[in-house]
């Protein structure tokens, strides 16, 4: 960053190629949509030049990241007045995670629609925790809540689709 704040544009480069395959992989996630993922990591990145300046180390910088990308997600959302996107739309799309790999297509799917069955602050949570491998206090960190809430929607998250899990009988399939 420090490169950056100096003016270094293949340092932003380097960085760029790092980390946009991981914010617009989350950007997909919360909108179900790749164009307006598309966007919005574009977004995110042009808000951490234009924010350069008042970029302190506190933390790792993946996190600072997330922070405004978590934000421009929900910028957009607010903006347009749309809820969150549905992931179903992306069956067949690249695989976004390590966890889906393992994965049949079919049980992508299904994940994806219960995920998206979710409310959103715990559905932020989810993706956050379990698609970028993120501990609670990170999560806490760029969504700005408390550690306890983020927990507390976590549990109920994975409550709520342990239920939907259940009521559709999908551990018998």
């Amino acid at each position: 960053m420090k490169r950056i704040k100096e003016g270094d544009k293949e340092a932003f480069d380097i960085l760029v190629r790092k980390y946009y395959q991981n914010i617009y992989n989350y950007c997909v996630r919360r909108t179900g949509n790749e164009m307006i993922a598309g966007d919005l990591t574009q977004d995110t990145f042009v808000k951490l030049i234009k924010g350069i300046e008042s970029y302190k180390f506190t933390g790792k910088f993946i996190n600072y990241l997330f922070t405004i990308a978590v934000n421009t997600c929900n910028d957009y959302f607010r903006k347009t007045n749309e809820t969150y996107g549905e992931l179903e739309d992306l069956e067949d799309q690249f695989t976004i995670s390590p966890m889906e790999n393992v994965l049949d297509q079919e049980e992508k799917i299904y994940i994806r629609k219960i995920i998206d069955a979710l409310p959103a602050y715990q559905k932020e949570a989810i993706i956050l925790y379990y698609y970028h491998d993120m501990k609670g206090k990170d999560i806490a960190r760029i969504t700005g809540e408390k550690l306890s809430t983020i927990k507390s929607r976590l549990k109920q998250g994975k409550d709520r689709l342990r239920k939907i899990l259940e009521e559709e009988e999908y551990f018998e399939k």
